[in-house]
């Protein structure tokens, strides 16, 4: 066969690589002026939309706007895995700006929620704000996690990115058994009230990384007709199929964790309880008024009943004992206050405040990693007040009055704890 026989072939080829190449640009230049139609939609509508539907669309705004951070939270540790830290620092940092644009928003809709009325006007622009955060926040993890998509495609090559792929998706397999042995020793071990954000977390890893391998061997199937296929959906659904079945074990690594920590904190707030009731004891007896003595007498005898429960309960829940603790030692607080000096209530607030810090903490932790685990099945209410509490936990953090920074720990966990049952609610509804 001579050059002129292959002469039809070429000519063929090329007119079919011109031919996709020109519907390729049409169709890139009908997808720019969508999403700018869109965001002009998006820009004019609300000050037309009734304000319940202005709320509406922020609502729906905030949740994408928090998955979508949640994701890009995700991507970035993948990332700096495969590429370095030098490589996402401009990821970090747009990701550290968008989460302030999220926090501000949730203190938007947090005053929309809150007991104090507003006008419609205020409303309307808290929601239009909102939305102004919430598509700022989204623009910026979008571009971040498309330009990490697009060096991911550019640096490797499927067949590379597919064998990486293996070795990692084997190597997450080789902790599921380990996460299910530790699962069930915290079963043994705790109340299963403890252990419900990561309850089924084994099987639920097992079946991403099923899912994963089966995307990987659909990709490699088409590689294995092709030296160039477009596999980059099967790649980028087996990628995020292992960073979902990687973060469900970790999820119950960090929960193992959280409850040795528990366990020991426990320890402390009995040894706080004692140490307040021999306080209580002693200032009861110098105390002149026959009420106050009997109000510091009944709130020792709820934390003497609080110190038996948390010494006996089994199986275990040191999270609850350690509220139940708390909560009896501000009631045993609120007894002694009056007859404390105001040196004494605050040395008294300081050592409190370490425990209570640490309550807020663990309460917040557990409802973010509620909210994570469910994404798209938890409305706003719940990331609303969790948002809330982080927020009232850092400004505990900065408080100089320990007494002041008490009341805000504990302000933060009981939103942490109002986070958790909301989104539970929304969870036990999104499976109907």
């Amino acid at each position: 066969m001579d050059g002129f026989d292959l002469l039809p072939s070429a000519i063929t080829l090329g007119a079919v690589l011109v031919t996709l190449a020109a519907a390729s640009t049409v169709l890139r230049r009908r997808g720019t002026r969508q999403r700018t139609a869109e965001a002009q939609r998006r820009t004019v509508a609300p000050t037309r939309l009734p304000v319940d539907e202005l709320i509406k669309s922020a609502n729906i705004q905030l949740v994408q706007m928090d998955d979508a951070i949640r994701d890009a939270d995700d991507e970035l540790e993948f990332a700096r895995a495969e590429f370095g830290d030098a490589a996402v620092h401009d990821f970090a940092e747009a990701l550290g700006t968008a989460k302030k644009r999220a926090s501000e928003a949730f203190a938007l809709k947090q005053r929309l929620d809150d007991s104090v009325p507003d006008t419609e006007q205020e409303q309307r622009d808290w929601s239009k704000r909102i939305l102004s955060l919430s598509d700022a926040a989204l623009a910026l993890v979008t571009a971040q996690t498309r330009a990490i998509t697009d060096r991911r495609r550019a640096e490797t090559a499927a067949p590379d990115t597919l064998a990486r792929l293996s070795d990692r998706t084997a190597e997450a397999r080789t902790r599921v058994p380990l996460a299910t042995a530790t699962l069930a020793e915290l079963h043994d071990a705790y109340d299963p009230a403890a252990l419900e954000a990561i309850e089924g977390a084994d099987d639920r890893a097992r079946q991403a990384l099923d899912a994963a391998d089966a995307a990987r061997a659909q990709a490699h199937d088409s590689l294995r007709t092709a030296a160039v296929a477009p596999v980059d959906k099967e790649v980028r659904r087996a990628e995020a199929l292992l960073r979902e079945a990687v973060a469900l074990l970790d999820s119950v690594d960090r929960t193992r964790d959280a409850l040795r920590q528990a366990r020991l904190d426990r320890a402390s707030a009995l040894d706080a309880a004692a140490s307040r009731l021999r306080d209580a004891d002693e200032l009861r007896q110098k105390v002149a008024d026959p009420d106050a003595a009997q109000r510091i007498l009944d709130a020792e005898k709820r934390m003497r009943d609080t110190v038996a429960l948390a010494e006996t309960r089994r199986p275990a829940h040191p999270a609850a004992d350690i509220d139940a603790l708390d909560a009896a030692a501000a009631e045993l607080d609120h007894a002694l206050a009056t007859a404390r000096t105001a040196q004494q209530r605050l040395d008294s607030a300081r050592e409190a405040l370490v425990g209570a810090l640490a309550i807020a903490e663990s309460h917040i932790r557990t409802a973010s990693e509620l909210i994570s685990s469910r994404r798209g099945g938890v409305g706003t209410d719940a990331r609303t007040r969790l948002a809330a509490a982080e927020r009232e936990l850092q400004l505990a953090r900065l408080e100089a009055d320990p007494v002041a920074a008490l009341d805000g720990a504990r302000r933060a966990a009981t939103l942490a704890t109002d986070a958790d049952a909301l989104a539970r609610y929304d969870t036990m509804h999104a499976r109907r």
